[in-house]
């Protein structure tokens, strides 16, 4: 569970999907990104994504994904 990716998704007042909307993706394939359950090791596509639409810098993200992982 990426508990950090839903607080900050619900901290911004995003939806699950809007966050695949702009992340250009089904909301069920991101459900399971949040979840976990994909995108075990995030590639740097996604990454750069999250980061931009969240505000968080990667190299935090990579800290907050070495705690889940």
């Amino acid at each position: 569970m990426r508990e950090w990716l839903r607080k900050s998704r619900k901290d911004k007042q995003i939806t699950m999907s809007d966050m695949a909307r702009k992340l250009g993706i089904s909301e069920s394939y991101y459900c399971l990104i949040e979840n976990g359950e994909r995108q075990k090791r995030m590639d740097i596509s996604l990454l750069t994504k999250l980061s931009d639409i969240l505000g968080i810098p990667i190299s935090e993200i990579v800290k907050l994904e070495e705690k889940v992982g």
